[in-house]
């Protein structure tokens, strides 16, 4: 069964329910094997203290051996029902955990950029690893000892009074002792466990940033360094996991030092009976030696649920820790997308009195307007912080004005589904990105039903053919991010995915720096042919790329500080002219 994602808020409880209901009917057939061993385990000290009984006469010895038999069948058939019992638990638990991770990543596709922005990589890969390893290990041992311990302790109450009600009330008022013990223990141990995960979401980020520039740490000599810093955080780790396992160490050993005590109280009550057993049988029950031998195993096997509990403190907390993370996550809302509206063709594009901040604190972009007509090649310069690449982040909305508006058309483009707007823009950006797989799977990964003609004379107009034939399996070769292609092949594809989606709106963002300057010159050429009747916006740090283009628009803090053409810009004199000469003085 497909487990929905649900786009609500949830609880840690409401969570775990939500994953728990399409396994009821499992969950119901797990407790009644749960409740057969249990009473299978149950009925052999009652069993065993009848033949123990039966032994002391000389006529009862076809009983004895009766009630012995009976109890060896009961621990067979016991053992045969926790067997399936625990496997049905545990594949239980195995399905909870598939659809928790399938909602994790189903929820990192569906939330805004601006989201991944406030959370490090690190920490969304522990989402999935380690919190989804601590809930499945502690789901199943937890399930494993609540459902066997709350039938274990139903069942052992009633036993018990059938044995002596005085005995059985004792142990029922005292037991409360011990699980006071376990909530103070287990409560301060909570808080501890919480501060060690994030600190092992610390640590992750950490190794996972080095992992992805080891190239740059070594060439910059920056190893000790980055040693340094990782020893500092394990440290932290170090020291918080110490104070958490040393917490959680606690609960056993002081809810057996509650239980044991009560243990031997009762002990010594059942004794005293025995020796007045004439006197105080009329009001307590009979007592006799089997009596007393059955009754001390069920006070054994009625504090023993909370001795488990015990033993699996830690890896509650554990999964406590993870399930409040991975909930938290997807407790995030979805990327917002209220439009209705189709784009088929982009006319025009018109940013009216438009504002933007990352911080309410820190304005970016105030009062922005420009209108960009089709088939306009527009420019985009200035300096570093100038909010270049904002004016892109919105215009694919993956953040929205925080005043103003973006037309599309004419149009308000929020009254435009994301899909649609998303599918006319093609951009190439400066930092390449290549999925694991094919070169084929790479070039068509916007394009998916794309014929192999089609990627091949996408890949010739890119002129990535040229080295794509030279490759052992040619468009079949698998690559992957960290190898297989250099920066100006990857380049080469990102250019080749553009080319085979033909978008209504190309974005470049010095989409040719690592490339060659023949192949450039090729590739630009290319890029003018594509981008004939098409508007396309190009984010240039290299001022002689864009000396072509129909508008220059330069920015400064946020702002249009000049507009027009090279020529004329350059006869202004003024910022643009600035930037320019800079560069080639």
């Amino acid at each position: 069964m497909k487990h929905k994602l649900r786009k609500d808020s949830m609880s840690n409880k409401e969570r775990l329910f939500s994953y728990l209901k399409p396994m009821r009917k499992l969950l119901v057939i797990a407790l009644v094997f749960a409740l057969v061993f249990v009473v299978s385990q149950i009925a052999q000290p009652f069993l065993l203290g009848k033949a123990l009984d039966a032994s002391k006469d000389a006529d009862m010895h076809q009983e004895f051996y009766i009630y012995t038999f009976v109890a060896l069948g009961l621990i067979i058939l016991g053992s045969i029902f926790a067997y399936f019992f625990e496997v049905i638990i545990m594949n239980v638990s195995q399905k909870v955990i598939k659809n928790a991770r399938d909602d994790i990543y189903q929820k990192i596709n569906a939330i805004s950029v601006k989201d991944f922005d406030q959370k490090t990589h690190g920490d969304l890969v522990l989402l999935e690893i380690r919190d989804m390893e601590n809930f499945a290990a502690g789901l199943f041992a937890v399930f494993k000892t609540l459902i066997q311990g709350i039938f274990t302790i139903i069942v052992t109450i009633i036993m018990m009074v059938m044995v002596n009600w005085i005995l059985a009330l004792g142990v029922i008022i005292l037991s409360p002792l011990s699980m006071i013990m376990a909530k103070i223990v287990s409560g301060f141990s909570h808080k501890h466990y919480k501060k060690q995960g994030e600190l092992q979401a610390n640590i992750s980020s950490i190794t996972l940033e080095t992992l992805n520039n080891i190239d740059i740490v070594q060439s910059l000599n920056n190893e000790q360094e980055a040693i340094k810093g990782f020893d500092i955080a394990n440290e932290k780790l170090k020291k918080e996991g110490r104070v958490a396992q040393f917490s959680a160490s606690w609960v056993n050993p002081s809810t057996r030092l509650v239980n044991n005590t009560i243990y031997v109280l009762i002990g010594i009550a059942g004794v005293i009976m025995l020796s007045h057993e004439s006197e105080l049988a009329i009001i307590f029950a009979t007592m006799s030696i089997g009596r007393l031998s059955s009754f001390l195993s069920y006070t054994n096997q009625y504090s023993k649920p909370f001795n488990e509990v015990s033993n699996v403190a830690a890896e509650y907390e554990n999964a406590k820790a993870s399930l409040r993370r991975i909930n938290d996550f997807l407790n995030l809302d979805d990327d917002i997308d209220e439009g209705e509206s189709i784009v088929d063709t982009i006319e025009s594009i018109e940013f009216k009195d438009m504002s933007f901040s990352y911080n309410p604190n820190r304005p970016l972009i105030e009062h922005f307007n420009l209108k960009i007509n089709k088939g306009q090649k527009v420019a985009i310069v200035g300096p570093t912080g100038a909010g270049k690449t904002t004016l892109i982040n919105l215009l694919m909305r993956f953040y929205d004005p925080t005043s103003g508006e973006i037309l599309i058309n004419g149009q308000p483009y929020s009254e435009i589904t994301k899909q649609s707007l998303r599918h006319s823009i093609g951009m190439v950006l400066q930092d390449t990105w290549i999925f694991s797989g094919t070169i084929m799977d790479n070039i068509r990964y916007f394009k998916q039903d794309a014929s192999e003609q089609e990627v091949e004379e996408a890949a010739k107009k890119a002129h990535a053919d040229v080295f794509i034939n030279t490759l052992p399996d040619g468009y079949l070769t698998k690559v992957s991010n960290r190898s297989g292609l250099s920066e100006g092949q990857r380049q080469m594809i990102a250019i080749a995915r553009v080319m085979l989606l033909n978008p209504e709106l190309v974005i470049l963002d010095e989409a040719t720096s690592n490339i060659d300057t023949r192949s450039e010159k090729l590739i630009t050429d290319a890029f003018d042919a594509i981008m004939k009747e098409k508007t396309s916006i190009v984010i240039a740090h290299r001022l002689s790329t864009i000396r072509e283009a129909d508008i220059i628009l330069v920015l400064k803090d946020g702002a249009i500080v000049e507009t027009g053409s090279h020529i004329e810009l350059m006869n202004k004199q003024g910022f643009y002219h600035s930037l320019y000469s800079s560069q080639y003085k």
